[in-house]
Protein backbone atom coordinates (compact mmCIF):
# COMPACT_ATOMS: atom_id res chain seq x y z
CA UNK A 1 0.00 0.00 0.00
CA UNK A 2 1.47 3.34 -1.10
CA UNK A 3 0.95 6.97 -0.11
CA UNK A 4 -0.12 9.49 -2.74
CA UNK A 5 1.16 13.06 -2.28
CA UNK A 6 -0.90 15.62 -4.25
CA UNK A 7 0.23 19.23 -4.70
CA UNK A 8 -2.77 21.59 -4.75
CA UNK A 9 -3.24 25.09 -6.12
CA UNK A 10 -5.38 27.80 -4.53
CA UNK A 11 -8.49 26.45 -6.24
CA UNK A 12 -7.85 23.05 -4.58
CA UNK A 13 -7.09 21.50 -7.94
CA UNK A 14 -4.27 18.95 -8.22
CA UNK A 15 -1.16 20.30 -9.94
CA UNK A 16 1.12 17.29 -9.45
CA UNK A 17 1.00 13.82 -7.91
CA UNK A 18 3.80 11.75 -6.34
CA UNK A 19 3.60 8.11 -5.31
CA UNK A 20 5.57 7.02 -2.24
CA UNK A 21 6.38 3.32 -2.04
CA UNK A 22 9.64 3.46 -0.07
CA UNK A 23 10.39 3.88 3.61
CA UNK A 24 11.32 7.58 3.47
CA UNK A 25 10.28 10.52 1.32
CA UNK A 26 11.59 14.09 1.64
CA UNK A 27 9.93 17.38 0.69
CA UNK A 28 11.72 20.70 0.21
CA UNK A 29 13.19 23.25 -2.17
CA UNK A 30 16.48 21.41 -2.64
CA UNK A 31 17.06 19.31 -5.75
CA UNK A 32 17.92 16.23 -3.69
CA UNK A 33 14.33 15.90 -2.42
CA UNK A 34 11.80 13.42 -3.70
CA UNK A 35 9.23 16.25 -3.88
CA UNK A 36 10.81 19.53 -5.02
CA UNK A 37 8.72 22.45 -3.76
CA UNK A 38 8.83 25.63 -5.89
CA UNK A 39 8.28 27.95 -2.93
CA UNK A 40 10.73 30.48 -1.52
CA UNK A 41 9.12 30.04 1.90
CA UNK A 42 10.05 26.35 1.98
CA UNK A 43 13.40 25.16 3.34
CA UNK A 44 15.90 23.18 1.31
CA UNK A 45 14.88 20.15 3.40
CA UNK A 46 11.54 21.10 4.85
CA UNK A 47 9.80 17.88 5.95
CA UNK A 48 9.89 14.15 5.54
CA UNK A 49 7.44 11.27 5.43
CA UNK A 50 8.65 7.93 6.75
CA UNK A 51 7.12 4.53 7.36
CA UNK A 52 7.05 3.46 11.00
CA UNK A 53 7.58 0.00 12.43
CA UNK A 54 3.80 -0.40 12.62
CA UNK A 55 3.54 0.04 8.83
CA UNK A 56 1.88 3.47 9.03
CA UNK A 57 3.21 6.69 7.52
CA UNK A 58 4.35 9.61 9.69
CA UNK A 59 4.94 13.26 8.80
CA UNK A 60 7.83 15.04 10.51
CA UNK A 61 9.01 18.64 10.24
CA UNK A 62 12.80 19.01 9.76
CA UNK A 63 13.07 22.16 11.92
CA UNK A 64 12.05 24.39 9.04
CA UNK A 65 11.90 28.19 9.31
CA UNK A 66 8.17 28.49 8.62
CA UNK A 67 7.17 25.11 10.00
CA UNK A 68 4.76 22.49 8.70
CA UNK A 69 1.06 22.97 9.34
CA UNK A 70 -1.85 20.55 9.30
CA UNK A 71 -4.75 22.37 7.63
CA UNK A 72 -7.42 19.72 8.10
CA UNK A 73 -8.68 16.50 6.60
CA UNK A 74 -10.94 16.40 3.54
CA UNK A 75 -12.48 13.12 4.73
CA UNK A 76 -12.85 13.96 8.42
CA UNK A 77 -14.09 17.49 9.07
CA UNK A 78 -13.52 17.12 12.82
CA UNK A 79 -9.73 17.33 12.31
CA UNK A 80 -8.52 20.84 13.21
CA UNK A 81 -5.48 22.71 11.94
CA UNK A 82 -2.31 22.71 13.99
CA UNK A 83 1.48 22.92 13.74
CA UNK A 84 3.20 19.59 13.15
CA UNK A 85 6.40 18.29 14.68
CA UNK A 86 5.59 14.65 14.05
CA UNK A 87 2.18 13.18 13.28
CA UNK A 88 0.58 9.95 12.16
CA UNK A 89 -0.78 10.54 8.68
CA UNK A 90 -4.46 9.85 8.06
CA UNK A 91 -5.76 9.51 4.52
CA UNK A 92 -7.09 12.89 3.43
CA UNK A 93 -4.74 15.05 5.54
CA UNK A 94 -4.02 18.45 3.99
CA UNK A 95 -0.74 20.10 4.97
CA UNK A 96 1.09 23.32 4.18
CA UNK A 97 4.81 23.79 3.60
CA UNK A 98 5.64 27.48 3.31
CA UNK A 99 2.72 28.58 1.15
CA UNK A 100 2.35 25.32 -0.75
CA UNK A 101 -0.53 22.95 -0.02
CA UNK A 102 -0.39 19.16 -0.21
CA UNK A 103 -2.96 16.41 0.27
CA UNK A 104 -1.84 13.01 1.56
CA UNK A 105 -4.01 10.12 0.46
CA UNK A 106 -3.84 6.36 0.89
CA UNK A 107 -3.55 4.64 -2.49
CA UNK A 108 -6.26 2.18 -1.42
CA UNK A 109 -8.75 4.94 -0.55
CA UNK A 110 -12.17 4.57 -2.12
CA UNK A 111 -12.84 6.87 -5.08
CA UNK A 112 -16.11 8.65 -5.79
CA UNK A 113 -18.07 7.33 -8.78
CA UNK A 114 -17.27 8.81 -12.16
CA UNK A 115 -19.42 11.76 -13.17
CA UNK A 116 -21.35 10.90 -16.34
CA UNK A 117 -20.88 13.22 -19.28
CA UNK A 118 -23.79 15.56 -19.87
CA UNK A 119 -25.75 15.08 -23.06
CA UNK A 120 -24.67 18.53 -24.26
CA UNK A 121 -20.94 17.75 -24.08
CA UNK A 122 -20.80 16.69 -27.74
CA UNK A 123 -22.73 19.80 -28.71
CA UNK A 124 -20.35 22.08 -26.81
CA UNK A 125 -17.41 20.29 -28.42
CA UNK A 126 -18.75 21.19 -31.85
CA UNK A 127 -19.61 24.74 -30.82
CA UNK A 128 -16.05 25.38 -29.64
CA UNK A 129 -14.62 25.29 -33.18
CA UNK A 130 -13.01 28.68 -33.99
CA UNK A 131 -14.26 28.73 -37.60
CA UNK A 132 -17.88 28.28 -36.47
CA UNK A 133 -17.61 31.03 -33.84
CA UNK A 134 -16.06 33.53 -36.25
CA UNK A 135 -18.57 32.62 -38.97
CA UNK A 136 -21.53 33.21 -36.65
CA UNK A 137 -20.04 36.51 -35.49
CA UNK A 138 -19.78 37.63 -39.13
CA UNK A 139 -23.34 36.41 -39.72
CA UNK A 140 -24.60 38.62 -36.89
CA UNK A 141 -22.74 41.63 -38.29
CA UNK A 142 -24.06 40.96 -41.81
CA UNK A 143 -27.62 40.58 -40.51
CA UNK A 144 -27.45 43.95 -38.78
CA UNK A 145 -26.26 45.59 -42.01
CA UNK A 146 -28.95 43.94 -44.15
CA UNK A 147 -31.71 44.81 -41.70
CA UNK A 148 -30.52 48.39 -41.52
CA UNK A 149 -30.30 48.66 -45.33
CA UNK A 150 -33.55 46.96 -46.36
CA UNK A 151 -35.62 47.65 -43.25
CA UNK A 152 -35.85 51.42 -43.66
CA UNK A 153 -37.04 53.79 -46.37
CA UNK A 154 -34.59 56.48 -45.27
CA UNK A 155 -31.21 57.13 -46.85
CA UNK A 156 -28.81 54.53 -45.55
CA UNK A 157 -26.21 56.01 -43.18
CA UNK A 158 -23.12 53.84 -43.20
CA UNK A 159 -21.51 55.46 -40.17
CA UNK A 160 -24.48 54.70 -37.92
CA UNK A 161 -24.75 51.15 -39.27
CA UNK A 162 -21.06 50.42 -38.84
CA UNK A 163 -21.08 51.82 -35.30
CA UNK A 164 -24.00 49.52 -34.47
CA UNK A 165 -22.23 46.52 -35.98
CA UNK A 166 -18.98 47.33 -34.18
CA UNK A 167 -20.80 47.78 -30.86
CA UNK A 168 -22.57 44.45 -31.27
CA UNK A 169 -19.33 42.64 -32.15
CA UNK A 170 -17.52 44.18 -29.18
CA UNK A 171 -20.40 43.23 -26.90
CA UNK A 172 -20.36 39.60 -28.03
CA UNK A 173 -16.57 39.38 -27.78
CA UNK A 174 -16.63 41.00 -24.33
CA UNK A 175 -19.30 38.56 -23.13
CA UNK A 176 -17.26 35.58 -24.34
CA UNK A 177 -14.03 36.99 -22.88
CA UNK A 178 -15.61 37.60 -19.46
CA UNK A 179 -16.90 34.03 -19.17
CA UNK A 180 -13.63 32.65 -20.57
CA UNK A 181 -11.76 34.50 -17.81
CA UNK A 182 -14.11 33.05 -15.16
CA UNK A 183 -13.61 29.58 -16.60
CA UNK A 184 -9.85 30.05 -16.61
CA UNK A 185 -9.86 31.00 -12.93
CA UNK A 186 -12.38 28.40 -11.74
CA UNK A 187 -11.93 25.41 -14.03
CA UNK A 188 -8.65 26.23 -15.81
CA UNK A 189 -10.54 26.01 -19.10
CA UNK A 190 -11.29 29.11 -21.18
CA UNK A 191 -13.81 27.79 -23.77
CA UNK A 192 -13.74 31.25 -25.39
CA UNK A 193 -15.03 30.15 -28.79
CA UNK A 194 -17.82 28.07 -27.25
CA UNK A 195 -19.06 31.13 -25.31
CA UNK A 196 -18.79 33.28 -28.44
CA UNK A 197 -20.72 30.74 -30.53
CA UNK A 198 -23.54 30.53 -27.98
CA UNK A 199 -23.82 34.34 -27.72
CA UNK A 200 -23.82 34.74 -31.51
CA UNK A 201 -26.48 32.04 -31.92
CA UNK A 202 -28.68 33.78 -29.34
CA UNK A 203 -28.23 37.09 -31.17
CA UNK A 204 -29.21 35.49 -34.50
CA UNK A 205 -32.28 33.86 -32.95
CA UNK A 206 -33.42 37.17 -31.50
CA UNK A 207 -32.84 38.96 -34.82
CA UNK A 208 -34.95 36.30 -36.51
CA UNK A 209 -37.68 36.77 -33.92
CA UNK A 210 -37.63 40.54 -34.53
CA UNK A 211 -38.29 39.92 -38.22
CA UNK A 212 -41.18 37.59 -37.39
CA UNK A 213 -42.61 39.92 -34.74
CA UNK A 214 -42.40 42.87 -37.13
CA UNK A 215 -44.37 40.88 -39.71
CA UNK A 216 -47.02 39.95 -37.13
CA UNK A 217 -47.29 43.54 -35.90
CA UNK A 218 -47.61 44.78 -39.50
CA UNK A 219 -50.60 42.50 -40.07
CA UNK A 220 -52.32 42.44 -36.68
CA UNK A 221 -51.14 45.58 -34.80
CA UNK A 222 -50.23 43.65 -31.66
CA UNK A 223 -49.44 46.71 -29.52
CA UNK A 224 -48.71 45.75 -25.89
CA UNK A 225 -48.96 42.07 -26.81
CA UNK A 226 -45.80 42.43 -28.89
CA UNK A 227 -43.87 43.76 -25.89
CA UNK A 228 -45.02 40.79 -23.81
CA UNK A 229 -43.99 38.37 -26.57
CA UNK A 230 -40.54 39.98 -26.73
CA UNK A 231 -40.14 39.44 -22.99
CA UNK A 232 -41.24 35.81 -23.39
CA UNK A 233 -38.56 35.20 -26.04
CA UNK A 234 -35.90 36.81 -23.84
CA UNK A 235 -37.13 34.69 -20.90
CA UNK A 236 -36.11 31.63 -22.93
CA UNK A 237 -32.89 32.91 -24.54
CA UNK A 238 -31.23 34.55 -21.52
CA UNK A 239 -31.59 31.60 -19.09
CA UNK A 240 -30.37 29.23 -21.82
CA UNK A 241 -27.27 31.39 -22.39
CA UNK A 242 -26.57 31.71 -18.67
CA UNK A 243 -27.02 27.96 -18.08
CA UNK A 244 -24.50 27.18 -20.83
CA UNK A 245 -22.05 29.76 -19.45
CA UNK A 246 -22.33 28.37 -15.91
CA UNK A 247 -21.87 24.82 -17.19
CA UNK A 248 -18.75 25.70 -19.16
CA UNK A 249 -17.09 28.10 -16.70
CA UNK A 250 -18.04 27.02 -13.17
CA UNK A 251 -18.17 23.95 -10.95
CA UNK A 252 -21.51 24.63 -9.28
CA UNK A 253 -23.93 21.74 -8.81
CA UNK A 254 -26.60 21.15 -11.48
CA UNK A 255 -29.42 22.25 -9.16
CA UNK A 256 -27.73 25.55 -8.33
CA UNK A 257 -26.82 26.01 -11.98
CA UNK A 258 -30.52 26.02 -12.82
CA UNK A 259 -31.26 28.39 -9.94
CA UNK A 260 -28.67 30.91 -11.16
CA UNK A 261 -29.68 30.53 -14.82
CA UNK A 262 -33.36 31.16 -14.07
CA UNK A 263 -33.30 33.55 -11.14
CA UNK A 264 -30.85 36.16 -12.46
CA UNK A 265 -32.41 36.97 -15.87
CA UNK A 266 -36.04 36.37 -14.86
CA UNK A 267 -35.75 38.78 -11.94
CA UNK A 268 -34.74 41.60 -14.33
CA UNK A 269 -37.36 40.61 -16.89
CA UNK A 270 -39.97 40.43 -14.13
CA UNK A 271 -39.48 44.14 -13.37
CA UNK A 272 -39.95 44.99 -17.04
CA UNK A 273 -43.00 42.71 -17.22
CA UNK A 274 -44.59 44.44 -14.25
CA UNK A 275 -44.06 47.81 -15.94
CA UNK A 276 -45.56 46.56 -19.21
CA UNK A 277 -48.60 45.08 -17.51
CA UNK A 278 -49.08 48.27 -15.49
CA UNK A 279 -49.14 50.37 -18.67
CA UNK A 280 -51.69 48.23 -20.51
CA UNK A 281 -54.66 50.10 -19.00
CA UNK A 282 -53.17 53.54 -19.66
CA UNK A 283 -55.31 55.50 -22.13
CA UNK A 284 -53.56 56.74 -25.24
CA UNK A 285 -55.37 59.13 -27.56
CA UNK A 286 -53.20 57.95 -30.49
CA UNK A 287 -54.14 54.44 -31.73
CA UNK A 288 -51.33 51.92 -31.20
CA UNK A 289 -50.91 50.63 -34.75
CA UNK A 290 -47.95 49.55 -36.87
CA UNK A 291 -46.48 52.33 -39.02
CA UNK A 292 -43.99 50.16 -40.91
CA UNK A 293 -44.01 50.10 -44.70
CA UNK A 294 -43.75 46.60 -46.13
CA UNK A 295 -44.35 44.97 -49.48
CA UNK A 296 -47.93 43.84 -50.07
CA UNK A 297 -46.69 40.26 -50.47
CA UNK A 298 -46.03 40.27 -46.70
CA UNK A 299 -49.71 40.92 -45.96
CA UNK A 300 -51.17 37.84 -44.29
CA UNK A 301 -54.83 38.90 -44.30
CA UNK A 302 -57.11 40.43 -46.93
CA UNK A 303 -56.96 44.23 -46.90
CA UNK A 304 -60.14 46.28 -46.46
CA UNK A 305 -60.89 48.78 -49.28
CA UNK A 306 -60.71 52.43 -48.26
CA UNK A 307 -64.37 53.10 -49.04
CA UNK A 308 -65.51 50.21 -46.86
CA UNK A 309 -63.17 51.27 -44.05
CA UNK A 310 -64.55 54.85 -44.13
CA UNK A 311 -68.10 53.54 -44.20
CA UNK A 312 -67.50 51.43 -41.10
CA UNK A 313 -65.44 54.04 -39.24
CA UNK A 314 -68.36 55.50 -37.25
CA UNK A 315 -69.05 52.09 -35.77
CA UNK A 316 -65.35 51.71 -34.94
CA UNK A 317 -64.54 55.10 -33.47
CA UNK A 318 -67.80 56.84 -32.47
CA UNK A 319 -68.10 56.06 -28.78
CA UNK A 320 -71.32 57.34 -27.18
CA UNK A 321 -70.72 59.44 -24.08
CA UNK A 322 -73.25 58.94 -21.34
CA UNK A 323 -74.03 62.10 -19.40
CA UNK A 324 -74.75 61.96 -15.73
CA UNK A 325 -78.37 62.97 -15.10
CA UNK A 326 -77.52 64.13 -11.62
CA UNK A 327 -75.59 67.04 -13.15
CA UNK A 328 -78.81 68.49 -14.46
CA UNK A 329 -80.49 68.30 -11.07
CA UNK A 330 -77.58 69.86 -9.26
CA UNK A 331 -77.42 72.99 -11.47
CA UNK A 332 -77.48 76.27 -9.47
CA UNK A 333 -80.74 78.19 -9.43
CA UNK A 334 -79.24 81.34 -10.96
CA UNK A 335 -78.03 79.28 -13.91
CA UNK A 336 -81.56 78.04 -14.55
CA UNK A 337 -82.97 81.62 -14.20
CA UNK A 338 -80.40 82.98 -16.59
CA UNK A 339 -81.38 80.29 -19.01
CA UNK A 340 -85.05 81.20 -18.69
CA UNK A 341 -84.36 84.92 -19.21
CA UNK A 342 -82.31 84.29 -22.28
CA UNK A 343 -85.16 82.18 -23.63
CA UNK A 344 -87.68 85.03 -23.05
CA UNK A 345 -85.45 87.57 -24.74
CA UNK A 346 -84.98 85.37 -27.74
CA UNK A 347 -88.75 84.97 -28.01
Amino acid sequence: MALIIEELNRAQRVQARYRMDGARYTLGRGYQNDVIVEDVHADAEHAEIHRGDDGHYYLRDLKSVNGTQLLGNCRDKSVKGTDVDERLIHSGDEIQLGKTHFRLTDSAAAMTPAVPLHSVENLFERLSHPALAIGLLLAVATSFLLIGYYGSARAFQWNIALNLVAGTAVGLLGYAAAWAFIGRVVRHETQFFAHLTIAALAALVYLGWERISGLLDFNFSLGHTLSLLNLAVLAVLLPAMLWCACYLATNIAPRWRWVVALLAPLSFLGVELADQVGNIRDFNEIPDISTELKHDNLMLRKPVPMAQFLANSPELFNIPIETDKSDKKDKPADTQTAGDNSAEESS
